[in-house]
């Protein structure tokens, strides 16, 4: 059974990533269709998509900008203080990505304004990503001490070999197979196809096992099955493009791969990005990726709940889930199981907040009881005074009458006190 919840979309949705994602698959179209020479449109439309990716980064960041310094957090809000950093942080990321993709796009579209002897090397055009890749590792550190996600900033560091090899390469400064070529980025694959593949065994495992209610259970699954649709297609593009440009190197190798179009070889390619969108999307689990930061466009809070508090009306929506297919024969079994666990705890809860109850009742009455058995006790005492006296013989008086007559002749004055009670 698949169960499309609204309210986990609205919690998890990241709207930055969704963008990005889509002005990726925008480009790796358009860039297709011009390798290909399908189409005979300039490389400023092709490299638009990402244009407009920076430019609303850019905008997002300035009116964030303008935002914190209208009206500042207090300093112990640290959290949003932190947040606007790595909104800074992010748009000095993409001011170096802007960079890299403006030399790119002056190298294919204006390689005749250069002498001949004098072309701009690939080795400049990748001096951007260079410096990224270096700043991200201190980058990637800070945002492991104040829990901020580093994917991008981990995938700069990791690759920083395998963009000098590429850069080296295009220049011909290496005469390496583009198989040798890739080899960093054959491992680093690689060992993300074992990761989600253990991934995905460990969610099939888990889907059988009772400890955990069948929500839990199938966000597992979707989150695994969205992580291997997303590292395979990468893996499988690496493969083809190997051979693509393996086969166009060596024009004598008759490759299959040489029929191949940029087009085909680089759709698996487009079919990880549309999953990273959809994982971006929240459809993952609430735990497949964060929020986007406060701070852009001065929002103050992530979009959906800032769309939520513009229109109510939506609201009405945050809570509806749809379930498609049949539930399966563990969740009818363990539902009813869980179900009745959580009746028996509330009970157990109840009985305990019962006996506690009677304990305050109890004690408050033995507190009563001692009480009144000792005021009955001091008039029980006080009557028994009264009594005594009263009670007193005539032989008991002359007695008395004649120690106190004693008591004067020896100490020359009278008893002041109760000689009928002693000491």
């Amino acid at each position: 059974m698949v169960e499309i919840s609204l309210g986990v979309f609205f919690r998890s949705f990241n709207a930055s990533k969704v963008i990005l994602c889509a002005c990726l698959l925008v480009f790796i179209a358009l860039f297709t269709l011009k390798l290909d020479e399908r189409v005979n449109f300039s490389y400023a439309f092709v490299f638009a998509p990402l244009w407009a990716c920076n430019l609303i980064v850019f905008v997002g960041a300035i009116v964030g900008v303008c935002s914190f310094c209208s009206k500042p957090p207090a300093r112990t809000e640290v959290m949003m203080r932190v947040d606007f950093n790595a909104m800074l942080i992010t748009a000095m990321e993409h001011i170096f990505l802007c960079a890299f993709v403006t030399l790119v796009f002056i190298k294919l579209e204006f390689e005749h304004i250069f002498e001949p002897g004098y072309p701009l090397p690939w080795t400049i055009v990748f001096c951007p990503l260079f410096s990224l890749s270096i700043l991200s590792i201190g980058i990637a550190v800070w945002s492991l001490r104040h829990d901020k996600p580093f994917e991008f900033e981990f995938f700069y560091a990791v690759n920083i070999v395998q963009l000098v090899f590429i850069a080296f390469k295009l220049d011909k400064q290496i005469d390496w197979t583009w198989a040798v070529v890739f080899i960093p980025l054959w491992v680093v694959l690689s060992l993300a196809a074992v990761g989600v593949l253990y991934a995905l065994v460990l969610s099939v495992v888990l889907i059988r096992s009772r400890h955990f209610i069948p929500s839990h259970r199938r966000q597992h699954v979707y989150s695994a099955m969205l992580h291997t649709l997303f590292v395979i297609p990468a893996l499988v593009c690496l493969v083809l493009l190997t051979g693509k440009l393996d086969s166009m190197t060596w024009t004598s190798d008759k490759n299959s791969a040489t029929e191949l179009s940029f087009t085909l070889v680089l759709a698996p390619l487009q079919v990880s990005f549309f999953f990273m969108g959809i994982m971006s999307a929240g459809f993952g689990g609430p735990s497949s990726t964060p929020q986007t930061n406060i701070w852009w466009f001065g929002l103050r809070k992530p979009l959906c709940p800032f769309l939520l508090d513009k229109c109510p009306s939506l609201r009405t929506y945050a809570n509806v889930s749809y379930r498609i297919g049949r539930r399966s024969r563990v969740e009818n079994e363990t539902e009813p199981g869980e179900e009745q666990q959580a009746v028996i705890e509330n009970n157990e809860e109840h009985d305990e907040a019962d006996g506690m109850v009677a304990e305050i009742r109890r004690n408050a009455r033995r507190a009563e009881e001692k009480k009144n058995r000792g005021s009955a006790a001091s008039q029980n005492s006080g009557h028994g005074s009264q009594s005594g006296q009263s009670d007193t013989n005539p032989s008991d008086q002359a007695a008395i009458s004649r120690a106190i007559a004693q008591y004067k002749n020896e100490y020359g004055y009278h008893w002041v006190g109760d000689i009928s009670q002693p000491d």
